[in-house]
Formats: C-alpha cells, sequence, structure tokens
C-alpha cells in the first residue's frame, strides 16, 4: 500500500497549481487531524464517511473558506481526511520551492550555543542555500555532531552515524 506522502502529494500539487492562500487553512486542519481524539474520529468504524465530514466540518463552524470545506468534501468521499498534515506538509514545500526558501530541521543531541548556531548556520547555507529556516530539535541518541535534514538532502555528522558507518564497514 502508499505511504501518505504518495497519496497526499497529488492533492497538495493540485491545491499549489489552481490556487492560492491554502496555508493558513491547511495549518489549522491538519493541527486539529493531529489531535488523538479527533484522528479516533477519523478513524472510527462506527461512523460512515458523511458522518465523519460532517462532524470534523463543525470543528471548523466558521473558521475556514469555502474552498477549503470543499477540500474536506472531497477528502472525505475518497476517505483520506487522514491525509490532511502530510497534505499541508507537501504544500508548504511547493511553496518553499517557488519561494527559493528551505526548511532545515537541525538535530543535535544538546542545546546549542548562540555561537555554535551562527557558526553551524554558516555551514548548513553553504550546504543547503542561503535562504534557510532553521528548526532545531534535541536528540541524545545522536550522543555529538548534529544532522541537518531538508526534504531528502542530508547531512550527518554525528556521532552516531560516524558509528554506524564504521559498523557497516565491518560486517
Amino acid at each position: 500500500m502508499a505511504n501518505n506522502e504518495t497519496l497526499s502529494r497529488p492533492y497538495a500539487a493540485a491545491l499549489f497549481d489552481h490556487s492560492e492562500g491554502w496555508t493558513k487553512n491547511l495549518e489549522q486542519m491538519a493541527k486539529v487531524v493531529q489531535d488523538p481524539s479527533v484522528a479516533g474520529l477519523i478513524d472510527s468504524p462506527h461512523l460512515s464517511y458523511q458522518e465523519k465530514v460532517t462532524k470534523f466540518l463543525s470543528l471548523f463552524d466558521g473558521e475556514i473558506d469555502p474552498k477549503s470545506i470543499s477540500l474536506i468534501k472531497v477528502l472525505g468521499e475518497s476517505k483520506r481526511l487522514s491525509l490532511i498534515p502530510s497534505i499541508y506538509q507537501q504544500y508548504k514545500e511547493l511553496i518553499e520551492k517557488k519561494e527559493k526558501k528551505r526548511t532545515v530541521e537541525l538535530t543535535s543531541p544538546f542545546d546549542l550555543s548562540a555561537d555554535q548556531n551562527e557558526n553551524l548556520a554558516k555551514v548548513l547555507k553553504g550546504r543547503f542555500g542561503e535562504n534557510l529556516t532553521i528548526k532545531t530539535k534535541i536528540d541524545q541518541s545522536l550522543i555529538g555532531g548534529f544532522l541537518a535534514k531538508s526534504g531528502d538532502d542530508v547531512l550527518d555528522a554525528s556521532i552516531k552515524g560516524k558509528l554506524e558507518k564504521l559498523r557497516n564497514q565491518i560486517t
């Protein structure tokens, strides 16, 4: 079975190609879908998809525009409401590509100082381009170094990554 990214790509592309101004509503809908109680509603075997769509739409009473309501109905008929977060992510990536922006997820095993952030920003701009948004997160399993991801492009300068490479070479 196809993964969510593959299934959501055509929806995101269609939204991007044929209309503008989806970011705010898609972000709002994605946050709602990620709520466990809403995810339970979407996955419930006891409700028809028409009932799911009606209940889902009631969560946004007057907060989203008519085109977003239509999108929800289309996704509901296709039994794909759970794809909304992935569609939002894909749509954001298309917008960033158009605006020649990139988001880099920078993971390190500990909080970085201001100097470290500044030095890493220079390295990342050299690798990924000047127009970057850097989002940081902590993963202590990296041991040391950092891991930077932007789409499919990965820069692994972590101790964990180096140990894994060494292990693969030995075995």
